[in-house]
């Protein structure tokens, strides 16, 4: 709502401060770094990983150690790949970019849900060597988290 003319004239002569017209004011950014949100949440998942990978690699066996050396990239098909274009993209999307970079990235917090749901991923975090990684739910967390803070 504009300012009134009369309070306009009043603040100047008796306060002596010449207000100036106000125009639209710019929408605002994202307030979520969602690569900070998914950083933070990674590091913890991957520090869970690295216990059970090195775990795995005392059985001396080629198929854990084929499973301990991929950890996370060897669950998906790049839709960790598809989540950093994304949240790059939408971080730095300016205002005419928003909705469209929101969408992009809303799509690919989909496709790593789909990735948390997959049996391997539910046997990472309920692993017969009851070692804590919370995979599906510090990730599906920060997912969370994310898709929240979208327009």
């Amino acid at each position: 709502m504009p300012p009134d003319p009369q309070e306009t004239e009043w603040v100047t002569r008796v306060l002596g401060v010449k207000l100036r017209p106000v125009g639209p004011r710019p929408v605002p950014g994202p307030t979520l770094n969602t690569r900070v949100v998914w950083r933070d949440a990674k590091d913890t998942v991957d520090a869970g990983l690295g216990k059970l990978a090195d775990a795995l690699r005392e059985y001396d066996d080629p198929d854990l150690e084929r499973i301990a050396d991929q950890g996370l990239f060897g669950l998906g098909r790049g839709e960790n790949v598809a989540l950093m274009k994304a949240m790059i993209e939408y971080d730095a999307a300016g205002t005419d970019r928003r909705a469209a970079a929101a969408k992009q990235l809303r799509s690919a917090v989909d496709g790593y849900r789909r990735v948390l749901a997959h049996p391997f991923a539910v046997l990472v975090d309920d692993n017969p060597l009851h070692i804590p990684v919370g995979l599906r739910t510090t990730l599906g967390a920060a997912l969370d988290r994310i898709a929240g803070a979208l327009p």
